[in-house]
């Protein structure tokens, strides 16, 4: 999408999958996650370690799979992402605090990721923010697990346009 949405259904129609991230934070998020994740299919939250993301942290998400395919709550959020929205969103439920549409293709990316237990990248402009500048942003979901079958929780990285 070339020209700035104006609603939340523009913005919607224009996010899209990516094959692999482009945009350099959410690279590294993802190869940070790949490298810890060895020759297995996923890591585990153990292996992930704020102090190795240094000054991505700040970019990062983790939800936790409370209900399989239904309940996915927001564990810990990076403080780009809570600039971004306008509040820290810690311990609220995907979605809650974005419109029903954007709240129903979070969920779907979540159990997406949960289900197929393989990474998902994303990008588009971001409108659930509290200033509604519809900023352009770029996103990985990767699953974490315990035991390499299941996953328990959803590791993110966001890269937000701050051009305006």
């Amino acid at each position: 999408m070339s020209v700035r949405p104006t609603t939340p259904e523009e913005a919607e129609r224009g996010a899209h999958d990516l094959d692999v991230p482009v945009d350099p934070i959410v690279a590294r998020i993802h190869a940070y996650w790949d490298g810890k994740r060895g020759q297995r299919r996923m890591p585990s939250r153990a292996d992930i370690d704020p102090a190795e993301l240094g000054r991505l942290v700040p970019h990062v998400m983790i939800y936790d799979v409370e209900e399989p395919e239904k309940l996915y709550r927001i564990r810990l959020v990076g403080g780009v992402i809570v600039d971004f929205y306008g509040f820290n969103t810690t311990g609220q439920l995907a979605g809650a605090c974005m419109p029903p549409a954007s709240a129903a293709q979070m969920h779907e990316i979540l159990s997406g990721v949960e289900i197929g237990r393989a990474p998902r990248f994303r990008a588009g402009f971001a409108h659930w923010n509290v200033d509604k500048s519809y900023r352009r942003f770029e996103a990985c979901f990767l699953p974490l697990s315990p035991d390499d079958d299941r996953v328990d929780k959803i590791f993110v990285g966001i890269a937000f346009d701050t051009t305006g």
